[in-house]
């Protein structure tokens, strides 16, 4: 079950500020991971391991670029971003930078299944925006996950400002790879949801300036900030953007925190 951010903070803080080569905090980092997602795992020094024994490498010592990041990431990877709320305010990213897009395929399917079949097992139908008239999404039980959608959706609704973003939404639960990739896209695992296409921007629609994707976002940041709440980060916040994009990533929101 998603904590505040704030609870998990306060702990992160108690544990020090070893800081790795590459910039990621360890201490804040494998806490953030633990706290997100409780009781399946230890991480003792360089290994992650599993209630059932499985194990996994937290850091492969590799240097990385841009592109080696999102094809090939180890676990610690996952935190080479760090990623900005939306009290941050408006914001156009860097280059290449992607906090949420590096993910470490083996961790998510541990997670939440490792065939579409062993996640469809887990996943049910949300109502969405109900009041509205916004029919339902896909997500999974996991973590209560679908609880946590069906918060979004209660709050979204109550404002009849913001309530348009949300409809006709992209869909959840989808089992299958990222565009242009062999990669399974968070979607595969009932975390992730895309609202109103109508008000969205993608990067690959985008046409290139001079080598550089130019920014687009048509979604306030108070639905951003309405997710957040609910420990999901939204794809609004990457170069390579999708702004009708969310998904659940805790760990993400209380490394951020933790960072300062």
């Amino acid at each position: 079950m998603w904590r505040s951010v704030s609870a998990v903070a306060i702990l992160l803080g108690t544990l020090g500020a070893a800081q790795a080569d590459d910039g990621v905090n360890q201490v804040a980092a494998k806490a953030a991971l633990i706290a997100a997602y409780p009781g399946l795992f230890t991480i003792a020094s360089n290994t992650v391991t599993w209630t059932d024994g499985t194990t996994m490498v937290w850091d492969d010592g590799k240097a990385k670029s841009a592109e080696e990041l999102l094809a090939a990431p180890d676990i610690e990877d996952m935190f080479h971003y760090v990623y900005p709320g939306a009290a941050q305010g408006p914001l156009v990213p860097a280059t290449d930078f992607d906090p949420g897009r590096v993910r470490n395929e083996a961790f998510f399917k541990k997670l939440y299944g490792d065939s579409a079949k062993a996640v469809a097992a887990r996943v049910v139908s949300v109502k969405w925006l109900p009041r509205l008239k916004g029919g339902s999404v896909q997500m999974t039980r996991v973590f209560g996950i679908d609880g946590l959608t069906g918060k979004v959706s209660d709050e979204l609704q109550d404002d009849t400002a913001l309530g348009k973003y949300g409809l006709k939404p992209g869909g959840g639960f989808n089992w299958r790879f990222i565009a242009g990739t062999r990669q399974l896209s968070e979607h595969s695992f009932g975390i992730a949801l895309d609202i109103n296409v109508g008000y969205s921007d993608y990067w690959r629609w985008a046409r290139p300036v001079k080598g550089t994707i130019p920014y687009k976002n048509r979604i306030p940041l108070a639905i951003a900030a309405l997710f957040e709440k609910y420990g999901f980060i939204w794809g609004g916040r990457w170069y390579h953007y999708d702004t009708m994009h969310f998904e659940y990533r805790p760990e993400l929101l209380a490394y951020a925190k933790a960072k300062g």
